[in-house]
C-alpha cells in the first residue's frame, strides 16, 4: 500500500509542477509553455532514476519543466519571426519545428533548380537560422506517388539539396543542416485527389534544439 501511496502522490505533484509552469507562463509565449510541459515529464523520469522517489522526483519534474520552457521560449521566438515568410507553414510539434514549402512555390515541374522568386523566401529564412544558430535542420524533400519509386525518390533528393545549398551560400553553417529526399515513403495526405498529391509534393525543413542549447537550458534551470 505505501508504494501505491507514493505512486499517488509523485502523480499529483507531477501535475502540480505542470500547472505551476503554465500559470507562471500565462505572458510567455504559447511554446514556452509546451515545452515547459513536456520538460516536466521528461524531468520527472530523470528524477525517478537510481530509485529517486518523492522530493527527487518532484525536484527532477521541476528542473525538466524549466528546461523544458527555456527551450521552448528559444523555439517559439524563432517561430515568430518565420511566421513573417508568406510562403512559409510553420508548425511548432513540442520543442521543434517544422517549416513547409509546396514544390510549386519552389521547383517548376519535374525541376530541382529553385525558382528565381522562391530564393527570396529561403533567403529570409536562412536570416532567421542565422540569428538562431542553436539548432540542428533536416530539409526534407517528398513527392506524391506519380512516376516510379525510384524517379521519385531521385527527385526528392535533389530537391532537399537544392534548399540545403541555398541555404548554405545564405550563411548556414553546413554542419547544422542534413539534406534527405523521402520519395513518396511519407505523404501528408491521401494519393487519391489532386488536392492529396498537391500537399504531398513539399519540402519541409525541421529544427530542432542542438546539444549546446539544452545543456545552456539545463544550467540555466539549475542556476549555474
Amino acid at each position: 500500500m505505501l508504494r501505491v501511496h507514493r505512486s499517488v502522490r509523485c502523480v499529483v505533484a507531477l501535475t502540480l509542477v505542470a500547472a505551476l509552469v503554465s500559470s507562471g507562463c500565462s505572458g510567455a509565449s504559447k511554446g514556452a509553455g509546451i515545452g515547459g510541459a513536456i520538460g516536466a515529464t521528461a524531468g520527472a523520469v530523470i528524477g525517478n532514476q537510481g530509485n529517486k522517489t518523492g522530493t527527487g522526483a518532484i525536484a527532477g519534474g521541476a528542473v525538466g519543466a524549466a528546461v523544458g520552457a527555456i527551450i521552448g521560449d528559444y523555439m517559439s521566438k524563432q517561430k515568430q519571426e518565420l511566421e513573417q515568410i508568406p510562403a512559409a507553414q510553420v508548425v511548432q510539434e513540442g520543442d521543434e519545428l517544422k517549416v513547409q514549402f509546396e514544390n510549386a512555390i519552389l521547383f517548376d515541374l519535374n525541376s530541382y533548380a529553385l525558382k528565381p522568386t522562391s530564393r527570396d523566401d529561403l533567403r529570409r529564412v536562412a536570416d532567421v537560422l542565422v540569428k538562431y544558430p542553436d539548432t540542428q535542420l533536416v530539409v526534407g524533400g517528398h513527392t506524391d506517388n506519380t512516376g516510379s519509386d525510384d524517379y521519385n525518390q531521385k527527385l526528392s533528393d535533389q530537391r532537399a539539396y537544392s534548399v540545403k545549398d541555398f541555404l548554405v551560400e545564405s550563411g548556414v553553417t553546413r554542419q547544422r543542416v542534413e539534406a534527405r529526399g523521402f520519395g513518396e515513403g511519407r505523404p501528408a495526405a491521401s494519393n487519391d485527389s489532386a488536392q492529396g498529391r498537391e500537399q504531398n509534393r513539399r519540402v519541409e525543413i525541421q529544427i530542432a534544439a542542438n546539444q549546446e542549447l539544452r545543456s545552456r537550458a539545463e544550467q540555466q534551470a539549475q542556476g549555474r
